[in-house]
Order: structure tokens, then sequence, then C-alpha cells
């Protein structure tokens, strides 16, 4: 009886070590393919990122061009009456004495 009960031992342990060693194969294939999808969208929002970020860097260049301009007008009209008398005729419709206006359609 001894015989048959210790040519079970090793069965029972090769089995035993074969079902922890599939049950480990499926835990990492399952943690691999979650951090596939856990990759791909953190990929995805990096990605995002670095569009939003180019669009931001676009912005600031051209607001610093207008803020270029601007001081550039400023200047002018510290330093001229007649960027003053222009702003004051195009932008706020004013007009010397005696002047007459036409305003067209657009």
């Amino acid at each position: 009886m001894q015989a048959a009960v210790s040519s079970r031992a090793p069965r029972r342990a090769a089995q035993a070590i074969r079902r922890i060693a599939v049950i480990l194969v499926a835990i990492l294939a399952l943690a691999g393919i979650a951090s596939l999808f856990v990759t791909g969208r953190a990929t995805s929002e990096l990605q995002q990122s670095r569009k939003r970020v180019e669009a931001l860097s676009a912005e600031i260049r051209q607001l610093e061009k207008e803020n270029v301009r601007l001081r550039s007008e400023i200047d002018s009209v510290k330093s001229s009456t007649y960027a003053v008398e222009r702003i004051a005729r195009e932008d706020l419709g004013m007009s010397r004495k005696g002047e007459v206006i036409y305003l067209l359609p657009r």
C-alpha cells in the first residue's frame, strides 16, 4: 500500500505545480492586457496634451506679436498728434469743426 501512496504524491505535486503555473500565467496575461488599455489611454492623453501645448504656444506667439504692435501704437500716440487725430476719426467717429463725415455702408 505504501508503493501506491508514494506514486500518487509526485503526481499530485506535479498537478498542483501545473495548476499554480496556469493560474500565474492567467494572472500575468490579464495584467498584460490591462496594462495595454491603461498605456493606450495614457498615450492618447499625452498626445492630446502635446497638441494643447502646441496650440497654446501658437496663441502666446500671436499675443506677443499683438502686444508689440499695441506698444508701438501707444508710443506713436504719445509722441504724435497725428496718431491721436487718426484714432479719434477712425475709431471714435469724431471730426474737427467744419469737417463733413461721410459714412459708407459696409
